[in-house]
């Protein structure tokens, strides 16, 4: 499966399996940490490849660039779900208290989970644009013009 459709499959099964404030929301959760897990060490083991094959071969760096910089937005959506781990735990358990303070404490974890949710879900969006999102050729620099001569390298005009 190519790296696009990696992650387009773990984009897929991340939406179709939303995380939810309930003891199964801390289980799902893990699920979607280890699919990007895993992707991100294909990704890594993918670009190790196309790297070998480039110094070999001389071919093309493209894919190795690709796989590196769409790694990054997976690695910043494995750390807000590993975020989103704490209101997850705090709003599994059980709290009978009813009060208007523990109602208040509830609010505060559901936006830091939501706010977590919420970046991990642009973070991967931002993985598949980096796949699809072909990376310029480099640009060589033209040669470099040859130094201009100073007062003090050129002879004087009067001397001659």
């Amino acid at each position: 499966m190519a790296p696009a459709a990696a992650l387009d499959a773990v984009i897929a099964d991340v939406r179709l399996h939303p995380v939810g404030t309930n003891p199964d929301g801390f289980f799902t959760a893990l699920h979607h940490i280890d699919l990007l897990s895993h992707l991100a060490l294909r990704f890594a083991g993918d670009a190790h490849y196309h790297l070998d094959s480039a110094h070999e071969t001389g071919s093309a760096w493209r894919p190795v660039e690709a796989l590196t910089v769409a790694a990054v937005p997976l690695s910043r959506a494995q750390y807000h779900y590993a975020q989103a781990m704490v209101p997850l735990a705090t709003l599994s358990k059980p709290n009978p208290d009813t009060s208007t303070a523990a109602r208040l404490h509830d609010i505060e974890h559901h936006c830091a989970l939501r706010m977590h949710l919420h970046a991990a879900a642009q973070s991967l969006d931002e993985a598949r644009t980096a796949l699809r999102t072909p990376t310029p050729a480099p640009v060589r620099s033209p040669s470099k013009p040859s130094p201009v001569a100073t007062s003090e390298q050129s002879p004087s005009r009067r001397a001659r």
